[in-house]
């Protein structure tokens, strides 16, 4: 029930807000308030109550927004660091209204990424044990040789001695440095950089990066820069994720 007492930083997190340990830092910070006092760790509130972090109101929205933008080069996924082009702020009139990124495409990739207000979604797409599906394109600087795509394929070591799960799928599409160097794969971890890391553990490197498809999710038809809105029903049944009550 939505007036049911949550801990402040999951309820925070649930609509989209910052995360649970975001906002754990900005109560230990002595950042937040709730209804006009400083919060603390653990602290149980409902939405009617009025909670402020650094001085600005969270709105517990209860109707969440969905997006599917084509993130195109030069824009950060993170809202937090304000030094780079924010990929939310694509979104028209996205101030004030909670959004932000399900997972993170570092600044020079481009292609799919969620846009909403669902804290829960996001937490359940980060999930490993939600088994998403997600597909890249993957432009590398030379050709790579059968027992690279093998190691890559059956899961890797990367440079800090995390070792990648299988890929769900793995084509190449092109090898050679006249046609270029291009690679099709789908995992289903969200390590920060990976496929990029998975490629330099074999000694190569990769030049352009693009998602194309989460779950059943694809761009095709969304021009870059540009997005489409969905509906609840349309976003979690096009993840496999069971929807909302």
């Amino acid at each position: 029930m939505i007036n049911d007492q949550q801990r402040i930083s999951k309820l925070v997190a649930n609509f989209g807000s910052y995360s649970r340990r975001e906002v754990d830092r900005f109560i230990e910070q002595g950042k937040v308030k709730v209804n006009g006092r400083k919060a603390v760790l653990g602290q149980k509130i409902t939405v009617k109550d009025k909670v402020e972090i650094d001085g600005k109101r969270v709105n517990f929205n209860l109707k969440h927004e969905y997006y599917l933008l084509n993130k195109p080069k030069g824009y950060i996924s993170s809202r937090v660091d304000e030094k780079g082009k924010q990929a939310i702020s694509l979104i028209d009139n996205y101030k004030n209204r909670n959004l932000f990124t399900v997972g993170r495409l570092d600044v020079q990739t481009t292609g799919i990424i969620i846009v909403t207000s669902d804290g829960e979604l996001s937490n359940k797409v980060n999930s490993p044990s939600s088994n998403i599906k997600k597909t890249y394109l993957v432009w590398l600087e030379r050709p790579t040789t059968k027992d690279e795509a093998i190691s890559i394929q059956k899961g890797i070591e990367l440079d800090d001695g995390y070792i990648t799960k299988p890929t769900k799928s793995y084509k190449m599409i092109s090898n050679s440095k006249e046609e270029g160097v291009l690679v099709k794969l789908s995992i289903t971890e969200g390590k920060k950089n990976q496929v990029r890391r998975m490629f330099e553990a074999t000694g190569n490197k990769v030049i352009n990066l693009k998602r194309v498809r989460i779950g059943d999710l694809v761009i095709d038809k969304i021009p870059n820069g540009k997005y489409k809105q969905m509906t609840q029903k349309e976003m979690y049944s096009a993840l496999w994720l069971r929807q909302k009550n």
